[in-house]
């Protein structure tokens, strides 16, 4: 039996995740996508995103590993009915929360205003918002979310954070389910969405949902593109309702080169930076769930297809 590898040169070379997971696995057959081994020889998948029809062919077939935290292109029909394994790595949700908290502070601290007046050019202090008067909001309370939350609680934010059922902390403020979604969004300064895609998600952030905001809010997305109404977002920050915005993923990606978001001067656009999957620490977390199910254990976290993450 053997590992089918298909990383897609997911933040390294192909061949480099390869000599990886060799290391982590050594007795076990790893080949490196499209140089396949025979359909009815694969055991395990890891990969980015893999073709279902493909997967469907793999009669053997005993579990999916994904690559990234984002599963939703594993959860659509058409996936054979086997387990499929998130990852969760502890260096990327770190990366994620120094990509916010970088925006967080220069938003915070008006790095944008020194930005500007350096162009003009003018010597001048910003009066702007303390921390601990600056609530940040946690759209998406789950491992990522709370790792966001931690950090920036440290450095004197308070922290709102909403999930779909509660997902409490001590050192942050709750909001659960969405009846309590409106009461999250006014209470927060910044609403950092770390949603993933699902059919409860998608789009959640729309028209009604930014009228909720804050004005002058910042909003920021390092979930999943499909949660934003992108015509709303653009139209809220027209209205000034949304102060600034910050996107690290788009629906779809890359965004269409005549998106106005591209232009507005109120937003700044990455191309899904925030948090890279380090190959080191991945290839160790995904080998020890293949471990543990070649052990007849359970492997975690596993994909719950009706929740659709």
């Amino acid at each position: 039996m053997a590992i089918l590898l298909d990383p897609a040169g997911y933040g390294h070379s192909p061949e480099a995740w390869l000599a990886s997971f060799q290391r982590e696995l050594p007795d076990m057959e790893i080949r490196l996508w499209p140089d396949s081994p025979a359909p009815e020889e694969i055991e395990f998948v890891i990969a980015v995103r893999h073709d279902p029809a493909l997967l469907a062919t793999y009669k053997n077939l005993r579990a999916v590993l994904a690559m990234g935290a984002g599963v939703e292109q594993y959860t659509s029909p058409g996936m054979p009915d086997v387990p499929v394994v998130r990852l969760e790595e502890p260096s990327m949700s770190s990366e994620m929360a120094a990509y916010v908290t970088h925006w967080v502070v220069h938003f915070q601290k008006r790095m944008d205003v020194h930005r500007d007046n350096q162009a003009r050019p003018v010597w001048q202090t910003e009066p702007y918002t303390a921390a601990d008067h600056y609530p940040v909001g946690i759209l998406g309370f789950g491992r990522i979310g709370k790792r966001i939350g931690g950090v920036l609680h440290d450095l004197g934010f308070p922290i709102n954070a909403w999930s779909r059922t509660g997902n409490f902390e001590p050192w942050a403020e709750s909001f659960a389910g969405p009846e309590e979604l409106g009461g999250f969004l006014s209470a927060s300064a910044a609403v950092v969405n770390v949603l993933p895609s699902t059919k409860a998600t998608r789009k959640l952030m729309d028209a009604d949902r930014f009228a909720q905001c804050r004005p002058d809010a910042l909003f920021i997305n390092l979930g999943r593109g499909a949660t934003v109404d992108e015509t709303a977002l653009l139209a809220a920050l027209e209205s000034g309702q949304i102060g600034n915005a910050v996107l690290d993923v788009t629906d779809p990606e890359p965004m269409d080169l005549n998106n106005p978001l591209w232009s507005h001067p109120n937003v700044r656009i990455t191309p899904h930076v925030a948090g890279f999957t380090v190959i080191g620490p991945a290839s160790n977390v995904i080998a020890a769930n293949i471990r543990r199910i070649l052990a007849g254990e359970e492997p975690f976290p596993l994909v719950e297809r009706g929740r659709g993450y």
